[in-house]
């Protein structure tokens, strides 16, 4: 029995595999174990530093938006008495102060950019590329080109951006119990910018003597916006933005704003400058005195931007302590993760050694057995002696387990292969004796027709009946061949024998004979150079072969050319045809049986098998004879057979010359009986 246990060592052994088996899971786990708790530490930093940054950044801008709003406010007055000094020396106080925190806002936004979501960046770029938008607004009101109306949206939309980069500083805090803290921060900012709109509008109204239909609806808007909200902000809001709240509507200066603000939303009707017959007071009766309102007004705006300080600092703290809490539950779930996984690894581990101990050593006896005393088994069973199976083949014992069932299983293989290889050792034995038996008295039989033949033939003196005598006479030729197939593919020797060298072109002929359409046969070239009588015998039969295979497999009006040459190493037999050829599949398929030639077992497996190929690839190997096939130029095929040097006696040469090329072509005969190997 062939063993292969040299290509195990190229294969994983069971130990390396079941060691992956452990270590793949472990370092994936650990790996896994690894990101995840560098996420929730990365993302823990990214909101603590988020939370950071919004700090110093709302801070600014807050700062900044107070002052623009401040300004906004005076500008109104101003616009509305443009002979009141004192505003002018207030108004140009204030935008210093603005400049100022705009400086301050600019320094710091370049800051809030990297590492920022999308919002925080879109807003802090407008805000960056509109700054000269405060210097546009200012010249309008200085020149006189904007009016009241004009100059609050512009002094507006520099607020709202502002705001709009404060609210998107609020959004990163939005995560776990900060959520609704950072949403009520930003509620509260559009609450505190409407308020502060209004006190802007009305202030300047106040110092223009008059309000308008637009700006009276503008006004009822703004506070019905900021009177609608706040009440439902303060109903979620906790701690010190709740105190702060409740002592600003509970103040005084609260309720007088709100006193003053109804009434001027509920003073007698404003018709559109455009209303015909519409009275004058109607467009300019307020009835709220510029005192009055600037001592209740300004007091509660200050109280509405506490409240909102203390609702981002409160969302601020609320986020800061998220990302701690995160922090200190990731770091605690990483350990207990860690020390699980390290004890499941150790288990793995532990069971993945016992397990491999026990499969090494089920190993180091199976091989035992496959390797060394299973083929011995085999060999004497091949051998005819007889094989005591229990003896031979204790039974494996590993538990009751998988690994011991598998061990009862390779007991039971293995018996089983051992006496299907006695079985087959019997049944091969026996078909070669019937197979040898056959062919021996067949060879007998056809050995004595040849020589009745031959006595035939050298009595017969009519052409005619020479001729068909001939024919027969390869007809028999070529049975007592067959004959000798069987016995080459049964292992045994051909019982004709040659003592003394032959030329070759002789055996080329005795070959060339032994076909039945040796007439469409040229023999075109030989050396002059003998074959030694041991393997004269297996020469003619392996050319013969592989010359009636060329005139079977081409048509019966092409010849067949033999042609024979000396070559580097030997005498080279090209045997070519001019048929259809053969696939490349079919000549690798052929030239891989020539090269290895199998069992006569094998036999079974062809569903049309060709028994010439296999005694070509029997007698080949007998002699190191080297057998190719491959497509002939003419479109056929072209078998060539290189006879070994060791095979060839060139000092016998005899004088005669060679078979010239293109020499006409003589009658084949057969050999007489002495050439045919008889003793």
């Amino acid at each position: 029995m062939e063993t292969r246990t040299p290509g195990r060592s190229r294969r994983p052994t069971i130990r390396a595999q079941l060691t992956r088996i452990v270590l793949i899971p472990s370092i994936s786990f650990l790996v896994l174990w690894t990101v995840m708790t560098a996420t929730g530490f990365v993302q823990a930093a990214e909101l603590m530093l988020s939370v950071a940054q919004g700090r110093e950044g709302i801070a600014a801008f807050t700062r900044l938006a107070h002052d623009l709003r401040e300004e906004r406010r005076l500008t109104q007055v101003r616009l509305g008495d443009p002979g009141d000094g004192q505003v002018h020396a207030d108004l140009t106080a204030q935008r210093r102060r603005t400049d100022e925190s705009a400086e301050a806002a600019a320094d710091i936004a370049p800051t809030l950019g990297p590492g920022a979501d999308d919002e925080t960046a879109r807003t802090v770029r407008e805000f960056l590329a509109d700054r000269d938008r405060l210097g546009a607004a200012r010249a309008d009101v200085d020149s006189g080109r904007a009016d009241r109306a004009a100059a609050l949206a512009a002094y507006t939309d520099l607020v709202v951006l502002t705001a709009d980069i404060s609210s998107a500083l609020l959004r990163p805090m939005e995560e776990g119990d900060s959520v609704s803290e950072a949403v009520l921060a930003r509620r509260l900012i559009t609450v505190h910018e409407q308020h502060a709109r209004a006190d802007a509008l009305l202030s300047g109204a106040i110092a223009a003597g008059g309000m308008n239909y637009e700006e009276t609806a503008h006004f009822t808007y703004l506070t019905a916006a900021y009177r609608d909200t706040l009440p439902a902000v303060a109903g979620e809001l906790r701690g010190l933005p709740r105190e702060r709240h409740d002592a600003m509507v509970g103040s005084a200066a609260w309720r007088d704003t709100e006193d003053m603000s109804r009434r001027v939303v509920t003073r007698p009707p404003v018709a559109p400058a455009d209303t015909p017959g519409a009275p004058a007071a109607w467009n300019s009766a307020i009835g709220v005195d510029a005192a009055d309102w600037d001592r209740a007004a300004r007091p509660a705006g200050t109280a509405l931007g506490r409240v909102l300080d203390a609702q981002v600092d409160r969302a601020a703290d609320t986020a800061w302590n998220s990302a701690l809490s995160r922090i200190g539950w990731g770091a605690a779930g990483s350990v207990l993760t860690l020390l699980a996984g390290a004890a499941a690894i150790v288990a793995a581990s532990r069971s993945s050694h016992r397990l491999t101990a026990r499969l090494r050593a089920l190993r180091t006896e199976a091989l035992s057995l496959s390797d060394t005393r299973l083929p011995a088994i085999v060999d004497s069973a091949r051998a005819g002696r007889r094989v005591d199976l229990d003896a031979e083949l204790p039974r494996l014992s590993y538990g009751d387990d998988e690994i011991g069932q598998v061990a009862d299983a390779f007991t039971t293989a293995q018996r089983t292969a051992v006496g299907a290889a006695v079985k087959e050792a019997e049944i091969r034995k026996g078909a070669n004796r019937v197979f040898l038996g056959i062919a021996y008295r067949n060879q007998t039989l056809v050995q004595r027709q040849l020589s009745i033949l031959d006595e035939i033939e050298s009595d017969e003196e009519d052409p005619r009946a020479l001729r068909r005598l001939f024919r027969l006479d390869h007809l028999a030729t070529r049975a007592r061949r067959y004959a000798d197939n069987l016995i080459i593919l049964s292992g045994a020797g051909s019982a004709r024998r040659w003592r003394d060298p032959m030329p070759v072109a002789d055996v080329l002929r005795a070959a060339i004979t032994e076909t039945e359409d040796y007439e469409r046969v040229r023999l075109t070239s030989a050396p002059r150079a003998r074959l030694r009588g041991a393997a004269v015998a297996d020469v003619v039969h392996l050319v013969a072969e592989l010359v009636e295979n060329a005139t079977q497999f081409s048509p019966k009006t092409c010849s067949v050319d033999v042609n024979c040459g000396r070559v580097s190493g030997g005498v080279a037999v090209d045997v070519e045809d001019r048929g259809l050829g053969m696939t490349e599949d079919a000549y690798a398929e052929a030239n891989r049986i020539l090269a290895d030639p199998p069992e006569f077992d094998v036999m079974a497996l062809p569903e049309e098998p060709r028994l010439g190929l296999f005694v070509v690839a029997r007698l080949a190997a007998r002699h190191g004879v080297v057998v190719r096939l491959r497509p002939s130029p003419y479109g056929g095929t072209c078998a060539t057979a290189v006879v070994p040097e060791h095979l060839l006696d060139w000092a016998a040469q005899t004088p005669r010359p060679a078979v010239v090329r293109g020499a006409p072509r003589t009658e084949a005969r057969p050999l007489p009986a002495e050439s045919r190997g008889e003793r």
